[in-house]
């Protein structure tokens, strides 16, 4: 099964509510692609990102039985990070479809 961008973005919301629930930091109301991660207008410094991306990319292992490594050289060298917004991070996540 090859995942869809509603079902990634999904996924990223399902991380977020609980990192934010085991950081002690307030619940979103509404989560949209331009939901940021990482920058100015986020409350998650790079550690929670960093366990954002652990988890999530356990939660797609689990859903779709395909291992992505989402912090790696491909996501780290590019000019505006795919960490930046839950849109950013979907569209990486479906770029990076590792093969079977």
């Amino acid at each position: 099964m090859i995942p869809d961008k509603k079902s990634v973005q999904s996924l990223i919301e399902e991380c977020l509510v609980q990192l934010r629930e085991d950081l002690a930091l307030p619940v979103l109301d509404k989560f949209s692609p331009e939901t940021t991660l990482l920058g100015a207008g986020s409350d998650l410094d790079s550690m929670a990102i960093v366990h954002l991306i652990a988890d999530l990319e356990g939660r797609l292992f689990d859903a779709y039985n395909l291992t992505w490594i989402l912090a790696d050289e491909r996501a780290l060298s590019r000019t505006r990070s795919p960490f930046r917004t839950v849109g950013d991070l979907t569209s990486f996540i479906i770029e990076a479809i590792p093969e079977a």
